[in-house]
């Protein structure tokens, strides 16, 4: 058992290591700059930025605020396995959205949310991702006509 949850935690070090790496390297910042702006020695942020310690919230949401990404999406990509998942959400800041509106969502209904059925948040959750998608399938579509009638045409090889 012992075993196992200390190669788990080995497991989530390696993958913290890959999201921080593949964030700072899509800003185009150095490991010095990263540390400066965190307010950390070099040295420290090397053994954050390698995954090595015990998981620090704090210092993952001030790697948010050094980098300009979101730092839920990168607790998220841990629970998921998933570096694709911070990176898809560094611009956007969806994870952090996510949770500030479910806070919102929370503050509001108080204790009555335990009144709600799981099958309710399924729907719900279900519907707004689905209507999500459909936007973005509309934005695509929306680009494509507009690059199509719009960008100049290559002008036939003269013959």
């Amino acid at each position: 058992m012992v075993k196992r949850a200390s190669e788990e935690l080995r497991r989530q070090g390696q993958l913290l290591s890959q999201i921080l790496k593949k964030l700072r390297e899509l800003r185009r910042l150095s490991a010095r700059q990263v540390a400066d702006a965190m307010g950390l020695p070099l040295r420290t942020y090397y053994n954050f930025e390698s995954g090595s310690g015990a998981l620090d919230i704090a210092r993952i949401f001030r790697f948010g605020d050094a980098t300009s990404t979101d730092p839920v999406s990168i607790l998220e990509a841990l629970m998921l396995g998933s570096v694709d998942h911070a990176l898809r959400c560094a611009e956007n800041q969806a994870a952090s959205i996510k949770l500030a509106a479910f806070r919102r969502f929370e503050q509001k209904v108080g204790d009555s949310m335990i009144n709600i059925q799981p099958q309710f948040f399924i729907e719900a959750f279900t519907r707004a991702y689905d209507s999500l998608e459909e936007h973005k399938d509309k934005t695509d579509r929306g680009a494509e006509r507009w690059l199509a009638e719009n960008m100049p045409k290559v002008p036939p090889d003269d013959p």
